[in-house]
Parts: structure tokens; sequence; C-alpha cells
């Protein structure tokens, strides 16, 4: 089959979540398929050609891969005088349809695969089927950061929410088929279209992040990880230094927490300046930071879809302390694989327990990483995404 990808930004570098996964889904399908990528390309950005795939670049004023600015603050100021949602804004241009237009004009495609359903408003030609990989209910992550933050960002929030459900729905409606991460967000996307959504979780590299012995590892040092841009991310840790880690220090003195991620806000930087707090920004490589951790913490608040911050954690062999919510969509057991904590006192008791605890440490870790080795490598996912193709070639 010949099968034409388009990404909201380019899937390489696989350095934070959304690139991952389509990172290594592409990687995946073009062993079994010929793959081309249409992709929306910020400012200098080239494909750096690790892909067995040909790439498309698009060149735009900004993506999901360059930090809140200027730009991106103007824009959202000007969607509020739009009946259009501030993420079409940044999604939909005009010359990426001109190039989806050219491209399926001059090539033939056996099937076209969407990536997040901001990119769902695309025209697309008639008769080839489309694939939507709706990485997360993205209404809904509005709707949970429409509760909290400053006034004006409550309200942004909750006026972006309201239009964008209505386009992220028509977007999952218009699509052939639909694949979800958990099956959470499946339910919601099967209420909304009336039809059956297939769950393609997200995964991990074993080759790339490697087990480490747990022994080796600091057991009072606390990371956390994820691209600071996104803005659940940062309410995350800020939360975390606000409200969880001082408990943590009251019990464990010589504690500390990094906060690993690119292009931290500078509210996320200014935790830096707290006792035990170390803030990284970019780095080139988040598993050095990783491996010298006794816990990963995962203390998210909103968001959607499922977090492969946690699969990393697990098969680098680090125990995890995660709310609820962080964790959903992964079929990992409170107690067997890792703990579940949701309020302030209760992930800080956790976490003292945690550290006090090496036998604990170690059977968690042992539990998670055979976890991630028989249901989470990208190449057993793949071929479920393989099994939605077939299905819906077989239809035509």
């Amino acid at each position: 089959m010949r099968i034409l990808f388009l990404t909201p930004y380019l899937p390489d570098p696989p350095d934070f979540g959304g690139a991952a996964r389509m990172f290594h889904l592409i990687q995946e399908v073009a062993a079994r398929h010929e793959v081309v990528v249409l992709s929306l390309a910020g400012p200098g950005e080239t494909p750096p050609g690790r892909l067995p795939a040909r790439i498309v670049p698009v060149p735009v004023p900004l993506t999901a891969r360059q930090p809140p600015g200027g730009r991106k603050r103007l824009g959202q100021v000007r969607s509020l005088l739009s009946r259009r949602s501030f993420q079409h804004a940044l999604y939909h241009h005009p010359a990426m349809q001109r190039a989806l237009d050219r491209l399926t004009r001059d090539e033939r495609f056996d099937l076209i695969q969407i990536e997040f359903s901001q990119m769902g408003g695309y025209r697309v030609p008639p008769g080839v089927p489309v694939v939507l990989d709706i990485h997360n209910v993205e209404y809904d992550v509005l709707r949970q950061a429409a509760a909290r933050g400053s006034l004006p960002r409550r309200i942004f929030n909750q006026i972006e929410y309201r239009k964008f459900r209505r386009e992220e729905i028509a977007a999952w409606q218009r699509a052939t088929a639909c694949i979800a991460t958990s099956a959470a967000d499946a339910a919601v996307v099967r209420a909304a279209t009336g039809r059956e959504v297939a769950v393609v979780p997200n995964g991990v590299d074993l080759d790339r992040f490697p087990r480490f012995p747990l022994d080796q590892a600091d057991p009072t040092a606390l990371v956390f990880v994820g691209a600071m841009r996104y803005r659940p991310n940062a309410d995350a840790a800020r939360w975390f230094v606000e409200h969880v880690f001082p408990r943590v220090r009251a019990a464990l003195p010589t504690a500390t927490f990094t906060i690993v991620g690119a292009d931290p806000p500078p509210d996320v930087l200014a935790l830096g300046t707290v006792p035990g707090v170390y803030v990284t920004g970019t780095v080139p490589d988040v598993r050095p930071w990783v491996e010298r951790a006794g816990t990963v913490v995962v203390p998210l608040r909103a968001g959607g879809g499922t977090r492969l911050k946690i699969l990393e954690a697990f098969a680098m062999g680090r125990p995890v302390v995660s709310t609820r919510l962080g964790a959903a969509g992964i079929d990992a057991k409170d107690g067997e694989h890792l703990l579940l904590a949701d309020t302030p006192d209760a992930i800080a008791a956790t976490i003292t327990r945690l550290a006090a605890d090496a036998t604990l440490r170690q059977a968690l870790a042992d539990r998670a990483y055979a976890l991630v080795r028989e249901r989470y490598q990208w190449r057993a996912i793949a071929a479920e995404l393989d099994a939605v193709y077939a299905r819906l070639c077989t239809k035509g």
C-alpha cells in the first residue's frame, strides 16, 4: 500500500510525546508499506532524514514545536473575534492545502492517515480512506484548562473549548475511521460518531530507553519529564513544587525534584529558585536524568490520551508515582506496576514510603518492565494499526 501521513509538525526528532508517537508509527508502517509524510514545518526546520519515508515539509510561521511567544498570543487574541478556534488558525494553512492537493493529484495513495484532530479540517480527495489518529480528545484538555489559571486564561480556554469541540467532532465524523490511544478516549469518539473506534495505544522503544539498575539511583531524587511548552505539563510542575514538594522535604530533607523538558515558561523557570528544585530546560537527552532518579513523578491534573513518559520510565526500570489522570489509558494497576495518588498529602506520603522501601521500588520496577515488554512495544502496536488498514481496504 501507498500511505500518506499528514502531520502538524515534523515527527523527527521524536523528543516529546506527540512527535514520538508519529515517529515510531511511521517508522513501523514504512517497514510494511510505502510512506510519504506531508508535514507542517516551523522556521528553519528540516527533516533530519532518519525515517524510512519521504518527508515533504510545508514551511509555516509556527508549529507546536516552537515555544509560545508574541505571535501565538496575537493569534489567540485574534481568534476571539472569529467563529473559528485558535486551534484551526494554528494548524490550518492554505499552503498545506495546496501541497496536499498537488501531491494527491500527482500521486496515487491507497490511504491517508491524519495525525491529531486539529489537522482534520483539510480537504482530501474523494474515494481515499482516511484514518484520523486522535492523540487525545483536545477539546476536553481545553475544558480542563478552563478550570484553572489566571482569569484571562480561563476565559480564553472556555471560549476555545466551545469552538473546538464543534470542530473536533466534525473532524471525527468526516474521517473514514478514527483510532484513539485509550479506551476512554475511544468511548468519547464512539459516542460522538456512532462508529467503532480502534484503540492503538502509545508505546516505547526498549532499545532507546534501556533498563538501568535501580540500586544505582538516589531513592530521594525525583524527576518529572515533559515538554514544558505544553500547559498541562507546566501546570503539573508548578502545582507539585507549590503543594507537594514541601511535604516531601519535611519528611525527606535531602529530596530533590528535577523538571526536565523543553521551553519552560517563566513561571516554571522561577521554580528553580526553590531549594531542592532544578529546572533543566531543553536537554539533548532525557535518559541521564531519569537514570539518576529514584522515582519518576507524573503529577498531571489535566490532559488526555496516554503518557509516553510513564512507559519510558517503566522501560528504564524506574518506579512511578502518578495522579490517576496522569496514568489514564495505560493498563497499569495501582500497587502492582505503579503507585497512584491525587492529593498533595497522599502523593507526598506515597513518595516518602517508596523512598524508604527498596523492596517495593524494585518490585514495582520489575512488574512495570514486564508490562511494557508484553504490551507496549511499537512493533506490536503498529501491527494493530495495520489491522485497521486491512479492514478499511477490504471494505473499499
